[in-house]
C-alpha cells in the first residue's frame, strides 16, 4: 500500500450531513490506502465513477495533498491495482471502480456498506477481497459479492474495534454465469444459471456467513466444478476450519487425498511453502503425491520448496503410516 515517499492527490468535498465524500484520486503509485479521515473529517463515501476512467467533477471541491507531491497520474481505470478503503466508509457510489480492468484486490471496512449500481463492473482482475472484521460478525460481503459473478477469494481479517489482522476465515466463491436455451419452435429463450458460485454466493443468514449452508454445496459441485476450483474450495476450509462440521471436513479432506497433484502444482506455481507444509504435516497427501511434488518443485526450479519437501519427507516418511479419510454415499 501507500508508502510515506509516495505521492498522491485526493479530490473531496463536503457531504450534507458534514462528513467528507471522495471524488478523484492522484497518485504516484498504483495502491492506495485511503485514510479515515481528511483535514479532521471523517471519510463516509466514495462518490460515483470515483475510480473509472472517466469522471465529471463538480466545479467546487477540496485537495488534500502529502508533502512531497511530485508527478501523479489519476488513480482509475487499468491504473488502479489494489485499495485499502476506510474504516469509516459507509457507501461505495454508483460505477465506483467502472472498468478497472486490473485492480486485483480491495480491502473492506466490517458493518454496513451501501454499494451502488455496477460499482465494479468490468473489475474482472478483482480475484482477492478482504473484510476488515471476523467472521461472526456483520458485514456487507453478500451485497458486494452480488456484483462480482467471477472467482473470489475472502479473507476475514479480524474485527475493526480492536484494530486486528488476524485471519478468522477464508473462503472461496467459485464463478457463475447466467446461460440462455431457446425453446423452440416458439423461439423463447430460457435462462439457468451454470455454476455452484450462485449457490455459495446465497449463504448467508442476517448479513453472516452461514457455514454449514455453505459446506453442503460441495458434492453438487462435484459434478460441475473444475477440480482446480473444487481443490481450492476445499483447501480454504480444511486451512480456515472456521464452523467446519466432521462431515464437511471428510469431505474437502478425501477430494484432496484423491487430486492432491492438481492442487500442489497450484501451489508451487504460486510458491506457497506453508500450505504445501500444511498439506503433509496433515497427512493430506498420498506418497505418491509427494513424491510428486517434490519432482515438480525441482523441475519449477523452487529450491527453497524443493529443500523444505525433502527435509519433511526425511524427517517424517519412515515413520508416516498414511490413513485415508472415509466418508460414505458423497
Amino acid at each position: 500500500m501507500k508508502r510515506s515517499n509516495d505521492s498522491y492527490r485526493i479530490l473531496w468535498k463536503k457531504t450534507a450531513d458534514g462528513n467528507a465524500k471522495i471524488l478523484r484520486i492522484f497518485s504516484s503509485i498504483p495502491t492506495m490506502k485511503i485514510p479515515n479521515q481528511l483535514a479532521g473529517i471523517p471519510v463516509t463515501e466514495i462518490g460515483n465513477y470515483c475510480f473509472a476512467p472517466t469522471c465529471q467533477l463538480p466545479e467546487e471541491y477540496l485537495t488534500t495533498e502529502s508533502d512531497n507531491l511530485t508527478a501523479v497520474t489519476d488513480l482509475c481505470g487499468s491504473f488502479l491495482k489494489s485499495i485499502l478503503l476506510p474504516d469509516t466508509l459507509t457507501k461505495i457510489g454508483d460505477y465506483s471502480f467502472y472498468n478497472c480492468r486490473k485492480l486485483s484486490d480491495v480491502t473492506f471496512p466490517g458493518g454496513a456498506l451501501t454499494i451502488g449500481s455496477d460499482a465494479f463492473m468490468n473489475c474482472h482482475s478483482l480475484h482477492k477481497l478482504q473484510i476488515k472484521c471476523s467472521a461472526f460478525e456483520k458485514s456487507s460481503l453478500r451485497q458486494i459479492l452480488a456484483q462480482i459473478s467471477w472467482d473470489a477469494e475472502v479473507t476475514f481479517l479480524g474485527s475493526n474495534k480492536h484494530n486486528l489482522q488476524q485471519v478468522s476465515a477464508v473462503i472461496f466463491y467459485p464463478e457463475y454465469y447466467e446461460a440462455y436455451n431457446e425453446i423452440t419452435p416458439a423461439h423463447i429463450f430460457g435462462s439457468r444459471i451454470v455454476g455452484e458460485g450462485f449457490r455459495a454466493r446465497q449463504s448467508f443468514q442476517n448479513d453472516i456467513v452461514d457455514f454449514s449452508q455453505y459446506d453442503s454445496i460441495f458434492p453438487k459441485a462435484c459434478q460441475e466444478e473444475s477440480e482446480q476450483t473444487l481443490c481450492r474450495l476445499a483447501f480454504d476450509r480444511l486451512l480456515y476450519p472456521y464452523h467446519l462440521a466432521d462431515a464437511s471436513k471428510i469431505r474437502y479432506a478425501n477430494y484432496i487425498l484423491a487430486h492432491g497433484q492438481t492442487l500442489c502444482r497450484q501451489l508451487i506455481h504460486d510458491k506457497q511453502l506453508e500450505a504445501l507444509l500444511f498439506l503433509l504435516n496433515e497427512n493430506l497427501l498420498s506418497q505418491q503425491d509427494i513424491e510428486h511434488t517434490l519432482t515438480f518443485a525441482v523441475q519449477s526450479g523452487w529450491s527453497e520448496g524443493a529443500a523444505a519437501i525433502l527435509h519433511w519427507k526425511q524427517k517424517n516418511i519412515s515413520q508416516q503410516t498414511h490413513t485415508r479419510y472415509t466418508f460414505e454415499d458423497w
